[in-house]
């Protein structure tokens, strides 16, 4: 048999047939590991990252829990406590804090010295609770342009007025309550339809044997409040002008008006504390008495009444005394929808403002001595001019201090003195040779501080130091300065005086801030 020999130049190569490309790859793969082992699925991604959301979940609420029961054993470790009013609100805008509120309190142990408190009202509730009754001497503080219900302090003499005993002065409540609501019927602004007085009236008590003291917190119906206490008050005065326009006609209204004190011989003075509505306003908080010294007795506690016409928890023990507190917050809002009433116009400026003061008044009186001028003959406050005068004296180690003018700042409740006598400057720690200096009182803070009118003192200012408790009173001299009555004129905003800084005004600020008030 032939050979055949293959040579490959003679002939064209045999054609050797190519395997199928996904066959070779079959076959190369099919001993080989599921590379699932090796990277997850997405269905197990979906898992762990479940599963790692519900850890942290558990996490969180568990931080939550020990947060809260440490909220609960210390619930004033939560408090912002500070001694000086401005001082909280700085504290609370830096700190984006929410929810808060803020309160006041006159520290028992301290005598009677003012501390200021932001908290979440909860937070709040639990640490007064807790402070034992003797030693509750709390307010609440509504801050500048912060929402509120309408609220009433109602007080009277009652050495002056014997007649308004428990009973008489439940029909003074009842009539004023019936004439809230007929106003909140004539108020545009307000939808009272669905007011009732057994559901929205809260009336708290602190009747003594000389005063007769209650408030009363309205909180209107379908989560309706008042954007500000400025609008707050528009709306009290506009009640109080119809009670005036009807008093020789209305029983009720003739009703509302009282003696002052026991010299006077006619009742003009109205039931209806009209201070009550400046900025960061307090607002005594119910189970709260003001704080007295020692050598004097305890004063009333703010308590409910209880009377069937008005609300009233239908809670027993703490939880019944913790909605009524809740409830009798006169800043605090309830309501998850709240509706803001403002009436068109209505500022501060615009409601606390008068023909002759336009928001503040100046007086000015030079005399050759001091002996001659007494200190503060004239001052709307002065009480609170002689403890300045005699505490400068003290700690600056000279005498002779005495006001030579003042200027009052109502809206603002801060009175300015002038000095002449002591000339000494806490910034140069020595008396001047010829400028005066002067002092800013500032009722908010309870405390005063020194100014100077020499220009190489210009822009400093002393420490703050705590005016007595027992002037603090004169504040309602300012606000009554307020009253002859006030006008309302809303057309000529441009007119208004503006108030100057007081941490920048020189002599010649208070004779400008003066002129323009004239």
């Amino acid at each position: 048999m032939r050979r055949e020999v293959y040579d490959p130049r003679r002939s064209p190569p045999k054609r050797v047939p190519k395997p199928d490309a996904l066959a070779v790859l079959a076959e190369a793969n099919k001993d080989s590991v599921d590379p699932s082992l090796f990277y997850d699925s997405e269905e197990k991604k979906r898992k762990d990252r479940e599963e790692a959301e519900e850890r942290q979940r558990k996490t969180e609420l568990r931080r939550k829990k020990d947060r809260l029961k440490q909220r609960e054993q210390n619930p004033k470790d939560e408090w912002v406590r500070k001694y000086r009013q401005q001082d909280v609100f700085d504290e609370v805008d830096d700190e984006k804090k929410e929810h808060v509120r803020y309160f006041c309190e006159e520290m028992h142990d301290e005598g009677g010295k003012r501390q200021y408190i932001a908290a979440d009202p909860v937070d709040f509730w639990r640490g007064y609770s807790q402070i034992p009754v003797e030693k509750r001497h709390f307010y609440e503080l509504m801050r500048e342009n912060t929402p509120c219900h309408l609220y009433f302090d109602l007080e009277c003499s009652r050495v002056a007025n014997p007649e308004v005993d428990e009973a008489r002065g439940d029909v003074l409540i009842n009539h004023l309550v019936d004439l809230v609501r007929e106003e909140l019927m004539h108020t545009d602004e307000i939808d009272a339809t669905n007011f009732d007085v057994s559901e929205h009236v809260i009336e708290l008590d602190s009747t003594s044997e000389t005063k007769f003291s209650r408030h009363i917190v309205v909180r209107l119906p379908d989560g309706q409040m008042f954007e500000n206490n400025a609008q707050c008050q528009h709306f009290v005065q506009k009640l109080w002008r119809r009670v005036e326009s009807r008093r020789d006609e209305d029983e009720r209204c003739r009703a509302l008006f009282l003696k002052k004190d026991t010299e006077s011989e006619d009742a003009t003075e109205p039931l209806i504390d009209m201070g009550v509505y400046t900025r960061n306003r307090v607002f005594r908080l119910y189970l709260s008495n003001k704080y007295s010294s020692g050598e004097s007795a305890p004063k009333p506690r703010l308590e409910t009444t209880e009377r069937q016409r008005f609300w009233k928890t239908s809670k027993d023990g703490e939880k019944g005394k913790k909605e009524t507190f809740m409830r009798s917050l006169a800043s605090l809002c309830l309501d998850l929808s709240p509706k803001f009433i403002a009436f068109e116009g209505v500022t501060h400026q615009s409601v606390l403002r008068s023909k002759e003061f336009r928001g503040y008044c100046t007086g000015s009186y030079l005399s050759p001595t001091a002996a001659a001028f007494n200190g503060n003959a004239g001052c709307p406050c002065p009480r609170t001019a002689a403890f300045v005068c005699e505490d400068f004296n003290h700690w600056s180690a000279h005498d002779g201090a005495a006001v030579r003018s003042w200027t009052a700042f109502p809206e603002y409740g801060v009175l300015t003195l002038n000095l002449f006598g002591n000339r000494f400057c806490e910034n140069v720690e020595r008396a001047h040779k010829s400028n005066n200096v002067m002092f800013i009182v500032d009722f908010r803070e309870s405390a005063y501080y020194q100014r100077c009118h020499d220009p190489d003192c210009r822009g400093t200012r002393g420490p703050w130091r705590d005016l007595s408790e027992d002037v603090l009173d004169e504040s309602h001299a300012l606000i009554e300065m307020l009253y002859e009555p006030p006008t309302l004129d809303d057309d000529d905003e441009e007119d208004v005086a503006r108030v100057p800084t007081f941490d920048e005004m020189d002599e010649e600020d208070v004779r400008a801030a003066a002129a323009a008030a004239l």
